[in-house]
């Protein structure tokens, strides 16, 4: 017989995910009706959230009272009604929630407008302050400034007593555009316009210094007299990445340094930004759908870690959406969505492969962490939008359908071949840029390509998980 002189690479792949997820509590408990839990904020080890109870199952008097206050502890008897906030069945929809000074104040319509609430978590702990409307509530140095959007959106401050205007010495007037804006370097970084500016180069990236009070141009970045539609502000290391003319950008606080990153020109139409371990994670398009992308600073290197294929009708049927991250131990928990489905399902990274960790909860939205577990709205099928948690200890591979991929010869010239269960996944060839040079089904064991001397990434993808490999081309 003759000796094979190959090398197997043998790895696991996870078809699903055996996970734990449990219903909290079907809050509006009326068939298929949703409760659709918003806004969730940990405070003082619970979960604060927005929910509309519309059958009046788990309300004071089995009333419908709107959407009003709620709270979780995590259990199905600790998730109860806090308060109705504003008399009926009229919503007062809890939201821009913050703490401050051990204390947690949320934005809520009382009937007479939106006004701030304070809390300590109870009934009667949770009352008017007779403040105003709080939007995008950003904490710094124990001052929370706000946008008052009754004021022309400009940047307002509570202190925990009172909400005054920002001081601004300088000759303009500010606008805020959509509450954009965040704490950086021990500043305010904000994407507005500034009345004396505005006419030549329309709305861009300012500062506000609270020590001098005066906002400050940190460059017009389209260099002309229309706007850079900065979003998706994101602190990352000494860095600050932002979305600004459908690039990703980054800034240090100085002009010269507030650059296009170079190793992300390709993708376009970026989104969701979100920084964990070092890298910088967001969705975006190079050409083959939204994926979920990773920039890592570190090596100046992007890499498409969700690679979703296999849409049936162009590259817009395999966007994968990535949004609303949370992130538990070795792994980044998102919703995202499959080829030639736009239905959110709970994903799961650890920054080089993806897996779907459920297919029958949908509509996946509002992630947050709480003693180590998820908690998130979703539907399973019968329940209508209800709050729904994970515990990861009990996620495990189903070894019943997991498959053994033997990728083989490696390194090789112009074919690989793998192992036969595989037969009808769909594969792709990518240079280490992360482009694809070759993809489709497997329809044999054998997969032939013309590729010059070099190392490509290979990957599966089946319905619900991928995996990749390097090989090695002679």
């Amino acid at each position: 017989m003759k000796t094979k002189l190959l090398t197997i690479f043998s790895i696991i792949i996870s078809m699903t995910i055996n996970a734990q997820i449990t219903l909290i509590k079907e809050i509006n408990d009326s068939g298929s009706s949703s409760s659709s839990p918003n806004n969730l904020f940990v405070y003082n080890g619970k979960i604060y959230f927005g929910a509309d109870d519309s059958n009046g199952s788990n309300t004071p008097g089995g009333l419908d009272l709107g959407r009003e206050l709620w709270v979780t502890d995590g259990t199905e008897t600790g998730t109860t009604f806090v308060k109705d906030l504003r008399s009926g069945s009229s919503s007062s929809s809890p939201g821009n929630f913050f703490s401050l000074n051990g204390t947690m104040y949320f934005s809520a319509n009382s009937g007479a407008g939106n006004v701030l609430f304070e809390s300590d978590g109870s009934e009667t702990g949770t009352n008017a302050t007779g403040g105003g409307f709080v939007f995008n509530p950003t904490e710094l140095n124990g001052i929370i400034y706000y946008v008052n959007t009754l004021d022309g959106n400009s940047l307002y401050e509570f202190d925990g007593s009172n909400q005054t205007k920002s001081a601004n010495l300088g000759s303009g007037i500010e606008a805020i555009v959509g509450a954009t804006f965040t704490v950086f370097n021990n500043k305010l970084f904000l994407y507005m316009d500034y009345s004396v500016d505005e006419p030549n180069i329309g709305r861009e990236l300012y500062q506000y210094d609270p020590s001098t009070d005066m906002f400050t141009l940190v460059k017009d970045i389209d260099g002309a007299s229309t706007d850079s539609s900065i979003s998706n502000f994101t602190v990352l290391g000494n860095e600050l990445y932002f979305e600004a003319l459908g690039n990703v950008w980054k800034t240090d606080g100085t002009t010269a340094n507030t650059i296009a990153v170079s190793a992300a020109s390709s993708v376009t139409n970026v989104s969701s930004f979100f920084a964990w371990n070092g890298d910088l994670y967001f969705e975006g398009d190079a050409g083959a759908g939204d994926q979920l992308y990773k920039y890592s600073p570190s090596t100046n290197t992007l890499s498409n870690v969700s690679q979703i294929t296999g849409g049936t009708n162009g590259t817009s049927d395999n966007d994968h959406d990535p949004s609303d991250y949370a992130a538990i131990g070795n792994y980044l928990y998102y919703a995202g969505e499959v080829a030639n489905e736009t239905t959110q399902y709970l994903f799961r990274t650890d920054g080089t492969t993806t897996a779907r960790v459920s297919s029958s909860i949908v509509d996946i939205d509002e992630l947050v962490v709480l003693n180590g577990k998820l908690y998130f709205e979703g539907d399973n099928g019968t329940t209508g939008n209800e709050l729904y948690s994970l515990d990861p200890t009990t996620l495990s591979t189903n070894k019943a359908e997991a498959e053994i991929i033997s990728v083989y010869p490696n390194p090789t010239s112009n074919f690989i071949k793998v192992s036969k269960n595989l037969i009808n996944a769909n594969y792709s060839i990518l240079d280490l840029s992360g482009k694809t040079l070759k993809q489709g089904k497997i329809d044999s064991d054998t997969i032939n390509f013309n590729l010059t001397s070099g190392m490509y990434l290979f990957k599966i993808e089946t319905e619900l998980s991928s995996v990749t490999k390097k090989i090695v081309v002679k």
